[in-house]
Order: C-alpha cells, then sequence, then structure tokens
C-alpha cells in the first residue's frame, strides 16, 4: 500500500507504470507464499489488488491513469503491459462497485 501511496510522485509515467508493477509483483509473491502447492492465477491476484487499491487511496488515481494512457500507453509491453492492463481492469471494478457510507 504504501508503495502505491507514492504513485503521483513519480513524475514519469514509465516510473509510474514501474511503481504499479511492483506493487502488483510483490501482491503475486505474497500470494505464492500463501498457497502452498498452486500458483496463483489473475482470479487469485485481482480481487487482492483491488483491495489493496481502496486501502493504499492513491490521490488523482484516475488522471494518473489518463496520463500514463495518453503519454506511455503505445510504448507498454511484456510484464509492465500486463500488469498496467490488470490495474486499469481493478480500478474499472471499483467505479463499478456500490458503496455502503456508515453513518454512525
Amino acid at each position: 500500500q504504501a508503495e502505491l501511496k507514492r504513485l503521483p510522485a513519480f513524475k514519469l509515467p514509465s516510473d509510474k507504470v514501474s511503481c504499479v508493477s511492483r506493487v502488483a509483483a510483490t501482491i503475486m509473491n505474497l500470494l505464492s507464499l500463501a498457497a502452498d502447492k498452486s500458483v496463483p492465477a489473475a482470479d487469485d491476484f485481482l480481487p487482492v489488488f483491488v483491495y489493496v487499491i481502496i486501502q493504499a487511496n492513491p490521490p488523482s488515481l484516475l488522471s494518473t491513469v489518463q496520463f500514463v494512457d495518453n503519454f506511455y500507453g503505445s510504448r507498454l509491453s511484456g510484464e509492465d503491459q500486463y500488469w498496467w492492463m490488470q490495474f486499469i481492469a481493478a480500478i474499472e471494478f471499483i467505479k463499478t462497485m456500490d458503496y455502503i457510507v456508515n453513518q454512525s
């Protein structure tokens, strides 16, 4: 979460993508440690990624996504592109969630 909170501090779009990739790789490593005999898949990863994004609540998240997509999206490839697309999918899921506001 701490790494994701630093997302706005990175100025270059490539640095922002690297930040997201590091977070994703960390999550996958932790999931691998938790699963004794199986390799974690996207079905295991995405809910955890959604949770981490919600908990980190990085400022200017949607504008960061637009910035990277507009100025760096066509240069993404390989693992960075995969993790960035997972990040986009998690954000899109979060945007569709129903929220319950606790009024106590």
